[in-house]
């Protein structure tokens, strides 16, 4: 945990840690907002990377993104490439159980292939996962997840460096978790967790990654960097099980959907051209641009079947059905842009920024029986960021940032099915203090203000822009060593995502969004025992504060605050470096609801164990 610079969000292997995740970031999900990275180089993912290729992820926001060219609204996840190691053969074994049925092995290994600067980090995986598709595992709800991955480096010189990601998962014999939609503005009643899904609602994905990327010093004060990348994520067979109109005693109708082969493919990419001037205490940097994205999504076309009427928990298995699929919508959306950002660095002082970019935005949407759906827009983007010392131990920043995001076509079930909805404009400001409490300990407080359009569905059924959401916070962030042996990382978001606009109450429409909570917090503690040297003991404490959990505002979530401990123990085996990890999750059973599509919910997991032993070869 001694890696993390802030509480916002570290991912390491296995481990996560702080406020935020790949998936949320002051309540939005960057990854559908484009905010993804490989390598500060910008990547339109659409399947999922593992650990064979990616070392783990950060979160940049705030006084992170000073220096970081092109940020975006809502903060950017940026992955880092598996390393390649000292040049000497090796590889790493690890073996995991829990939570619930869950377990693995995973080999990565690292090899030199000759004494010209090629190394090939390979690894390959074999696991039995738990489902995590409503944002926790639950028990019974498992698949089989095979992948194998490379990132070969080749540095002939000092000048050129080349990298490739090759990167395949398989998922098959993947359990379909329920979703429980309620009657009215209340949540659903508490039921014993467990199974209580469709034997038979087996599903089955393909996710792929595939690139390349170049970085080649040009001369003293140039450099070049490029990097194209092909993302895929496949699902030939999937299954929805539904429970609708729920009432307060869990009675229910139940609904199974089939889908159709559902796929989103992307081929994304950058080139960037540096400048690096000055020497002393001024420095500058010049950046140009041009990135973009071509992406092609088949969805649709799915199956719904009425099965009756059923209790939420009883878990009745029913006939599969025989599903008769329609054609799907094809979805084509392409993203271009071209950019130039100065930064000019004071040494000790400060550290400014400006850019801008043009944009180039076109969408095609073909819909089974209804004509081609265009659009198109052309928005020029700008940002600017700043940092200024202000005493030996306290760095003032503040900063303003233009985005622009897809926001998809209008549904099958909507009165304007079809629709393209205009693509967001979007903007983020924040400003904020970093404090160096000691050498070894950083406190960082922070407000910032986020504006998005907010679309959703009218009193006449028609999918439209209802208003603006309005996410306004105070962000703070401890980390580092507290006291000798005891380092921690403590995240903390006070605010709120609001909803602004005409006449919402009449649409059904609250003032604040959809299961976004007041308060958000994690608290990650580790000691290490200095009589016995390789054994740390860790927790971590995640709370929600209470959220709306109907659209209407009027069905509340309660808070709910999740207990997580464990404790890690280095050693040798067989004279090799190893560690075993323990942990429990969800230590107080603490008991709550999940919340998947809007106003949708999944169960949340009881208490968990997992572990793994890692040993290094």
């Amino acid at each position: 945990m001694g890696t993390a610079s802030d509480a916002f969000g570290l991912t390491l292997g296995l481990e996560k840690i702080g406020l935020y995740s790949a998936g949320l970031i002051r309540g939005f999900n960057p990854q559908t907002a484009g905010n993804v990275r490989i390598d500060g180089l910008y990547f339109d993912q659409q399947g999922a990377l593992s650990n064979r290729v990616v070392e783990g992820s950060t979160i940049r926001i705030g006084v992170s993104e000073i220096g970081y060219a092109f940020p975006a609204p809502s903060g950017i996840v940026d992955y880092d490439l598996r390393h390649t190691g000292n040049g000497t053969p090796g590889a790493t074994v690890d073996a995991s159980a829990g939570p619930f049925q869950a377990r693995g092995l995973s080999v990565d290994g690292n090899l030199p292939l000759n004494s010209s600067g090629l190394r090939l980090p390979i690894g390959a995986s074999l696991q039995t996962s738990t489902n995590t598709a409503a944002g926790s595992p639950n028990p019974g709800y498992t698949s089989t997840v095979a992948n194998v991955g490379t990132t070969p480096e080749w540095k002939p010189n000092d000048w050129i460096t080349v990298r490739g990601i090759l990167d395949w998962t398989q998922t098959t014999h993947a359990k379909t978790l329920p979703f429980v939609f309620t009657a009215g503005d209340y949540l659903p009643p508490d039921i014993p967790r467990g199974y209580y899904g469709q034997n038979w609602a087996e599903g089955r994905s393909l996710a792929e990654n595939y690139g390349g990327i170049v970085a080649a010093r040009l001369d003293t004060h140039w450099s070049l960097t490029a990097g194209v990348f092909r993302s895929k994520a496949d699902a030939p067979v999937s299954y929805d099980d539904l429970y609708l109109n729920t009432l307060p005693n869990g009675e229910a109708e139940q609904f199974v959907v089939g889908n159709p082969d559902q796929s989103t493919s992307s081929t994304s990419g950058e080139v960037r051209l540096t400048g690096r001037f000055g020497t002393g205490a001024w420095r500058r940097e010049l950046v140009f641009i041009a990135r973009g994205r071509d992406t092609l999504a088949l969805y649709g076309g799915s199956d719904v079947v009425d099965v009756g009427p059923a209790v939420i928990d009883q878990g009745v298995q029913v006939a599969e059905p025989s599903f008769t699929y329609s054609t799907r919508t094809q979805d084509r959306t392409e993203l271009w842009s071209a950019g130039i950002a100065y930064r000019a660095q004071w040494q000790g002082h400060g550290d400014f920024e400006f850019g801008v970019q043009q944009e180039s935005y076109q969408k095609k949407v073909t819909s089974p029986g209804l004509p081609l759906a265009q659009r198109s827009d052309h928005p020029l983007r700008v940002y600017g960021n700043g940092a200024l010392a202000l005493g030996e131990r306290v760095t003032g920043y503040a900063g303003y940032t233009q985005g622009l995001e897809d926001s998809g076509a209008v549904p099958s079930v909507a009165a304007n099915r079809g629709t393209i909805l205009p693509d967001a404009r979007t903007w983020q400001g924040d400003a904020g203090f970093r404090f160096l409490l000691t050498s070894k300990l950083k406190l960082i407080a922070g407000v910032f203000e986020i504006e998005k359009p907010y679309f959703n569905f009218d009193s006449n059924n028609v999918d439209r822009q209802l208003g603006v959401q309005r996410a306004r916070g105070v962000e703070l962030s401890l980390s580092g060593e507290a006291a000798p042996h005891l380092d921690v990382a403590v995240g903390t978001l006070l605010g709120s995502v609001n909803i602004i606009g005409s006449n919402l109450a009449s649409e059904g429409v609250g003032t604040t969004a959809f299961g976004q909570p007041h308060v958000q917090a994690a608290l990650n503690v580790d000691y290490k025992f200095s009589r016995w040297p390789g054994l740390s003991a860790d927790i971590r404490v995640v709370h929600f504060g209470t959220s709306p959990a109907s659209v209407d505002n009027v069905a509340e979530l309660p808070a709910q605050t999740v207990l997580s401990a464990g404790g890690r123990y280095q050693f040798k085996l067989s004279g090799a470096p190893a560690v075993l990890r323990l942990q429990v999750r969800n230590a107080t059973k603490f008991y709550t609801w999940n919340m998947g599509y809007s106003p949708g919910f999944s169960q949340f997991l009881p208490r968990a164990y997992f572990g793994y032993v890692t040993v290094d070869i």
